[in-house]
This record gives C-alpha cells, structure tokens and sequence, in this order.
C-alpha cells in the first residue's frame, strides 16, 4: 500500500483505498460524494467517532462495521 491511498478526512477520520476496496476509521462529517465503504472501523462511542450520520452516507448492503461492544 502507497501512502497515496490513505486519506485524512478531518479530525481522527481516515479513509483508505486498498485492492479496490475503501475502508473508513471514524467517518465523521463526510461529504456527500465521498466513496461508499466496504469496512468501517469505530473506535469509540463519542460523536466524532460513531456518527451514525455519516456511517449512513457510507454503507450500503454489504458493507462491514467493526467496533466495540458499546457502538454495535
């Protein structure tokens, strides 16, 4: 992976391109053009890292959400 894939979005969110498939990590006041994720990563349950706003412009059926027991 180049470093031409990874992507800060703001504040603690990132979003990666590897092998045609995008992966968030905190997605958090995303755009409305921004990529459709296959993963997405939470860390925690505060607002700048679960935003459940933003988790939804993301994910579409086959989309994977990983984080811990507090955010599933």
């Amino acid at each position: 992976m180049n470093v031409e894939n990874i992507h800060w979005l703001g504040h603690d969110s990132f979003r990666i391109e590897d092998r045609g498939k995008q992966i968030y990590i905190d997605p958090w006041k995303l755009s409305k053009n921004t990529p459709k994720a296959d993963y997405i990563f939470v860390t925690h349950s505060h607002y700048d890292h679960f935003s459940l706003e933003d988790i939804e412009k993301i994910t579409e059926n086959d989309t994977y959400i990983i984080g811990p027991p507090d955010v599933a």
